[in-house]
This record gives structure tokens, sequence and C-alpha cells, in this order.
């Protein structure tokens, strides 16, 4: 009798610590987002679960309109915001790039002027081996 008790007792408190350890959390987190969700209008500043910045341009029922870049907008699915930025400082690093310069400021982009020696001659080697044995 006192085997099944305790077993009883384990199963419950396997249960308990199962519910508020997994559970009960996430049900905060889908609440938290539904408000998120529920919250967005036009001019916020977000984040999509792919990563992507945007300012919200349109709100519609299941699709948020996100212009990404001047004169570039996209559609998304309102559930792929993951979060509203309300920081100025992680606003203004998620801004694109060419707003921040000007139109007349020369892009800065990283080039390669060469590739390097061995680069080069493992290219050539491993070409002229595979013409060698196809002959």
């Amino acid at each position: 009798m006192s085997n099944s008790a305790m077993l009883i007792i384990y199963v419950v408190a396997f249960i308990a610590i199962f519910y508020f350890m997994a559970i009960r959390p996430q049900q905060r987190q889908r609440k938290a987002h539904a408000a998120l969700l529920s919250s967005l209008k036009k001019g916020d500043q977000i984040v999509t679960a792919a990563g992507i910045y945007g300012t919200v341009k349109r709100v519609e029922d299941n699709i948020v309109v996100v212009e990404v870049a001047k004169g570039v907008t996209m559609k998304v699915a309102r559930r792929a915001v993951a979060e509203i930025i309300r920081d100025q400082a992680e606003a203004r690093a998620a801004r694109p790039e060419g707003s921040a310069r000007g139109k007349n400021a020369p892009a800065e982009l990283e080039s390669a002027d060469e590739p390097t020696d061995e680069a080069a001659n493992g290219s050539e080697d491993a070409g002229e081996e595979s013409d060698s044995s196809q002959s």
C-alpha cells in the first residue's frame, strides 16, 4: 500500500513540475506574442522571425506590409513578427544603410583585389588533373 502511494505522489509531483517548467511559461509567451501582434500599428519598427528589419506600412487581418528599404515593401504573415523595436539605438542600427549616408555618398564595399597565389595555383592544378584524367 505504501509503495503505490509513493508512486502516485511521484507521478503527481512529476506532472506538477512539468506543468510549471514547460506548459505555463509557453502559455505566457504565447499570450505576450498575441499582445504584441494586436498592438502592431503603422510606423512601428519591427523584426520578423526570419531576422528581417523593417517599418510597418499597413496592417491587415493576417498580413503586415513592411518597408525594408526605401521603396521596397514586403508582405509578411502577421504571426511572423517577432518583436517591435522600441529602443532608438537598436532602431538606428536596423535602419537600411542607404538612408544613413545620403544619396551621393559612395557605398563601402569589401573587395578582394586578386586571389591568393595558393588559391590560384590550387584551382589551376585541379583543372589540369581533371583534364589529364579525362584524356
